[in-house]
Formats: C-alpha cells, structure tokens, sequence
C-alpha cells in the first residue's frame, strides 16, 4: 500500500509525463520542419534535407515503381513514387527527404516521412 506522500509524487509523475507527451505530440504537428536543414552537396548522409528547384527529368526505375527525378542538377529518389505521380517535368517543387548515397552519388531520398510540394 502506498503512503499518501508516495501517491502525491506518482501523481505528479504522471501528470509531468502526460503534459511532456502531449507537448511532444503538438511539436511534432506545429513544427513538422524542425531540424530540417537546406540541401548542398556537402551535406553529411542521414540528415533531414528541404531543397527547392525545378523538375528536369523524372524516370520510373526498372524494379520496385520507384521514380528517379532530377531537381535542378539533384537526384531525388521517390521511394514508390510510381504509384502516386501527381508531378511532372517543368514543375518547382519543394522536396523533403534524407541525404543518401547510391554508388557514388548523394541524393536526396524521399520516403514514408519525406514529401514532395509542388510550388509554382
């Protein structure tokens, strides 16, 4: 049996865990951008990239319906992109995604938590 003292603090415990989860929650939604950083060609692997440009070239790959896009000289990979095409080639759009490297080139992957925002 807990004492009254020992119930105040697992009270507030709770309350303190119920108010950091929410403020977690509300962050996440409010700021869906944060820690997200411009795109260069510098930009270490894994980090959470935006980049803006214009749509030269989109291809579907030969396996997976995935679609290949160059962004203003920038390879964009659309994981599963083919099932969704809702772009083309001429549009400005802003793209969301992670800084990968495939062979021997860096592009920006963009996948479940990525997106694709046409702007023009």
């Amino acid at each position: 049996m807990l004492t009254k003292m020992e119930k105040k603090a697992l009270g507030v415990l709770f309350t303190v865990t119920v108010i950091l989860i929410i403020f977690y929650l509300c962050f996440g939604v409010l700021y869906p951008d944060a820690g997200v950083v411009q795109y260069t060609p510098e930009t270490p692997e894994k980090t959470r990239v935006t980049y803006e440009g214009i749509i030269l070239e989109s291809k579907i790959t030969s396996t997976g319906g995935h679609v290949l896009l160059d962004v203003s000289g920038v390879t964009v990979f659309v994981e599963g992109g083919a099932d969704n095409i809702f772009y083309k080639t001429g549009d400005r759009i802003r793209v969301t995604g992670i800084v990968e490297t495939y062979g021997s080139s860096k592009e920006i992957s963009v996948g479940p938590s990525g997106s694709i925002l046409i702007i023009e």
